[in-house]
């Protein structure tokens, strides 16, 4: 799982006919697929563009096509930042692919504009299909607040510590415990941030993506604080209680400096200090693994469960995975396709290419996704972390583009202390319910 927010747009009936008709009058020059054979079904199957994601695909249409003969997958690879887009318009133009990528965070968004359908039927009236061997926890993120489920998810995705043995020992440190704590990770930061002789810090204890809700919503809720109201019409960023977590998160940098002051610049430019020993943690999920294990052989790094905070220990939780277009002409073809991608071949199929660790409990130990020869060691910090889980659904509301940017401008506002964190954040809610507020006025 990437983890990677897709950014929730709102639309109205007037933009929606536009895009109606903007995607008409591009079919209309659309050329015919060649012929299938008799018999044969075809479907059609959308995936991220991604090399990583395209190659996955192939790799389960090449498996599946061997075992259905009368089956033919085509891949529709859709650039990641107009993926839900697209398909929206799609689901308006009546010209869906029978199959789609989806993630957690597209879930609320696929089902009110129509993409895919619930899959209980499908589930309910199959007995071959094992759904309690998904982790309840995974499949809960592909629910709607009903509980009906449109996405299976590929994977089991949380987010935990990396963290860099080398840099640890040389710092007389033992490794992180499970149990750890906030208030044993900042000691730990503290030993682990050096400087040089004229005083510059040439190491960091730990680096963040700070903008992430999948990073600041756990670290909230951790001390006790809650991010959005219950009828999720008000932000609570600036309440006392989610100040204390953004506070604690926020003094790394400020006050404490043992992290380093955010610029996304890095990450455009494909530098990761982590992977260049410069920061001794850093969150990050299982597909951050195989970089890792290509990028730092020079050092011995492992992973942690995240340090609890001083309420409770709050992990963030979620998935990517596929669900079934609500348009498909081949339902039954389409819901074989679907068993695949979450059977143990298809499974293993998966974590042999280092794209996530099995959503499946039944491959919780199978050599497909552990490698005791390589790092990390810890891999059961993976499952373990699935206790302490938030569901993605918890911080989705703040991947609204427009919302998004507002929390940012708080995060850097206090991260250059041009205002107090709670004037920062105080003033973002205020924003955000007028964003909210329009949101639910196009209801």
């Amino acid at each position: 799982m990437s983890f990677k927010p897709f950014h929730v747009i709102s639309f109205g009936k007037q933009v929606v006919f536009l895009l109606l008709v903007t995607i008409l009058v591009s079919l209309s020059g659309c050329s015919g697929r060649r012929a299938l054979p008799p018999g044969v079904v075809r479907l059609r199957f959308s995936v991220l563009g991604e090399k990583n994601e395209t190659d996955l695909a192939q790799a389960w249409v090449n498996a599946f096509e061997k075992e259905h003969p009368n089956i033919r997958v085509d891949i529709e690879p859709v650039a990641g930042m107009g993926y839900d887009m697209k398909l929206m318009m799609q689901s308006v133009a009546g010209t869906l692919p029978d199959v789609v990528f989806m993630a957690d965070s597209l879930v609320p968004t696929f089902t009110k504009y129509h993409v895919v359908q619930n899959l209980w039927p499908y589930i309910k009236h199959d007995p071959t299909f094992n759904v309690k061997d998904i982790y309840p926890q995974m499949l809960e993120t592909g629910m709607d607040d009903k509980g009906n489920l449109y996405m299976l998810p590929r994977e089991l995705g949380v987010v935990v510590m990396f963290y860099n043995r080398t840099l640890f020992r040389k710092a007389g440190l033992p490794d992180p415990s499970p149990n750890w704590t906030y208030a044993d990770f900042l000691r730990m930061a503290k030993k682990l941030t050096l400087k040089d002789s004229e005083g510059r810090t040439i190491q960091y204890g730990f680096n963040a993506n700070y903008y992430w809700p999948g990073l600041w919503g756990p670290w909230v809720m951790s001390d006790g604080g809650q991010i959005l109201s219950k009828d999720g019409l008000h932000s609570l960023l600036g309440t006392p209680a989610a100040l204390k977590g953004l506070r604690s998160l926020i003094d790394l940098v400020t006050v404490y400096k043992v992290a380093p002051i955010p610029d996304p610049s890095l990450a455009a430019q494909g530098i990761d200090l982590f992977a260049q020993g410069r920061i001794a943690m850093q969150p990050g999920v299982f597909p951050s693994v195989p970089v890792y294990r290509a990028t730092m052989k020079q050092f011995d790094w492992d992973v942690q469960i995240m340090p609890a905070g001083s309420v409770k220990r709050v992990v963030t939780m979620g998935a990517a995975g596929y669900g079934m277009s609500s348009q498909t002409k081949h339902p039954k073809e389409a819901w074989e396709f679907l068993k695949f991608i979450l059977s143990p071949q298809g499974q293993r199929i998966m974590a042999r290419m280092g794209s996530g660790i099995p959503a499946l409990k039944s491959l919780a130990h199978d050599p497909c996704w552990r490698n005791s020869k390589l790092p990390p060691k810890n891999l059961d910090a993976f499952i373990d972390s699935l206790k302490y889980g938030m569901p993605w659904h918890d911080t989705l509301a703040f991947t609204n583009d427009e919302v998004a940017d507002i929390v940012n401008t708080a995060f850097d506002k206090s991260f250059t202390q041009q205002t107090t964190i709670a004037k920062a954040f105080q003033d973002a809610d205020a924003q955000i319910d007028k964003v909210f507020a329009q949101e639910k006025s196009l209801e």
